[in-house]
């Protein structure tokens, strides 16, 4: 019997979405494209943007066909591919688990005081310029922004817990929103007479770096909004149709980020100055919006904070459930494997809610946290790429309902190398991107070695285990979908190799 199945039976998610809710999910991910895309294009020019980015769109594509794998193969797994590391790697290493949950949950969860800071720093720009007071709470300086920041955070974290079709709702109406910049700057080449090709440009080697080493160094900081439309993986087991909609949703959120991660950079770096983007990497959206359409300028700054809402819901969700399943599979304290009446982790999502207000109050640019947050994250993806890795090697028979062909275990190993180059480059290089310093590595170190102290913790005091440094296979075996199970491969859907 596996830990989590000593949670009371009720203590399952509702099986009520489908492929086009965790497309819509999804949505989100390009949303954040609008957060980072003006900061890179300002300092490395529109060409090397485009290009960057949409190299790293193409790696987050092929992770996610290898996770649609590993979800067919444990469909009631709650912590998407943090949970996929664990399995393929408890055999191994009971330490990876921890690791990956809290590098993730980290990742996604300093995330939410960012997007907040941005909103707010939006409806200051566009609607309330002239209120500049602030305050200290004693360790940072707190403007309108922030406390815009709390309320939107407060808004988002009362959705969810309320439950999934509510959040949903908001994401449905958010996400539709999101989408008309997306259209209108990915048709701005054919739609406006000032695009020009003569606006991008290459400018990798500003940083006075080594031109690799700034790409590596933009690809790091990129990764982190990119690789996001894993998070899908997080929902597999509340889809309906359990390996359909997980196949679907999986695969098309992957199709549709390298699409928008290629066209919006190339519409919008045709539209403006590259100076003019570094001075305002953000609200240079709402000009060149206003020269598209009239009174574009508000259009532009409602479709964005509904985008960084959207953002907040997702991530909102996303890492409630994170360390949900950490905790349901004895990772974490037990204190956190436990939904709500409405059948949502509504305690992992209100630590949620207090990490974030501690950063927006007493850290104050949350932005500070963010290399922390993407070594975490990479890591956490690397682990579990390696997981599908060791489960091809240790279960070859076992049974997938979404089965990959040979040439995806080649094409995992040569992620594994980029993310590793990415993690070592990256994290190194901080200073290229502006993106933090050796402080906040030692954040991501603190937060990853805190892991390690709660999963013993929950193992020696709480259940009263002995420490054992790796399970035996017949662990994991016992938490593959079984091959009659009949959420496995419908009648009209059977099981395919790609």
């Amino acid at each position: 019997m596996s830990l989590h199945d000593s949670f009371a039976d009720d203590h399952t998610y509702e099986k009520n979405l489908r492929w086009w809710d965790g497309f819509t999910i999804s949505l989100s991910i390009p949303a954040a494209l609008f957060v980072g895309m003006g900061y890179a294009i300002g300092l490395i020019g529109a060409w090397t943007t485009l290009v960057l980015l949409g190299a790293v769109a193409v790696l987050a594509c092929l992770q996610n066909f290898i996770y649609s794998e590993m979800a067919s193969m444990f469909v009631d797994k709650v912590g998407g591919i943090s949970m996929y590391a664990h399995q393929g790697w408890r055999t191994r290493s009971t330490l990876v688990g921890p690791l990956a949950t809290y590098g993730y949950w980290f990742s996604w969860s300093s995330s939410l005081a960012i997007y907040g800071l941005q909103i707010g720093k939006l409806v200051q720009a566009e609607w309330f310029p002239e209120q500049t007071w602030t305050f200290s709470t004693g360790l940072a300086t707190i403007g309108l922004p922030h406390v815009i920041a709390l309320g939107v955070l407060f808004m988002g974290w009362g959705l969810n817990v309320l439950g999934m079709r509510p959040a949903m709702w908001l994401m449905y109406a958010t996400g539709a929103l999101v989408l008309v910049p997306i259209v209108v700057f990915a048709a701005a080449p054919l739609l406006s007479d000032t695009w020009s090709m003569s606006n991008l440009h290459w400018d990798i080697a500003a940083s006075g770096e080594a031109g690799w080493r700034t790409a590596i160094a933009w690809m790091f900081v990129l990764a982190w909004s990119v690789y996001g439309i894993e998070a899908v993986a997080s929902f597999v087991p509340e889809f309906r149709d359990t390996i359909r909609d997980s196949r679907i949703a999986l695969r098309l959120a992957g199709f549709f980020v390298i699409a928008v991660y290629i066209l919006v950079p190339f519409g919008v770096g045709g539209l403006v100055d590259q100076a003019d983007v570094a001075e305002n990497p953000v609200s240079f959206y709402l000009t060149v919006f206003e020269s598209l359409l009239p009174g574009g300028d508000i259009v532009m700054a409602i479709c964005l904070i509904a985008g960084l809402v959207l953002l907040m819901v997702m991530t909102t969700a996303d890492g409630g459930r994170v360390l949900h399943g950490s905790a349901r599979e004895g990772l974490t304290i037990k204190q956190l494997g436990e939904l709500n009446r409405f059948k949502v982790p509504g305690r992992a999502m209100s630590l949620d809610l207090l990490v974030n207000v501690i950063l927006i109050l007493f850290v104050g640019e949350a932005l500070a946290v963010i290399v922390a947050g993407i070594v975490g994250y990479l890591i956490c993806h690397i682990l579990s790429l390696t997981g599908f890795l060791n489960l091809r090697r240790d279960e070859p028979d076992a049974h997938r309902p979404i089965k990959l062909g040979k040439q995806w275990v080649y094409i995992a190993g040569v992620l594994v190398v980029v993310d590793t180059i990415m993690v070592v480059v990256g994290a190194l290089s901080a200073s290229i991107t502006g993106y933090g310093s050796t402080k906040e590595l030692i954040v991501g170190v603190f937060v990853l070695s805190l892991s390690i102290v709660l999963y013993a913790y929950r193992r020696v005091v709480q259940d009263g285990q002995p420490w054992v440094w790796k399970e035996p296979a017949s662990a994991v075996e016992a938490d593959f979908v079984p091959d009659d199970d009949e959420d496995d491969a419908p009648a009209a859907d059977p099981a395919r190799t790609v």
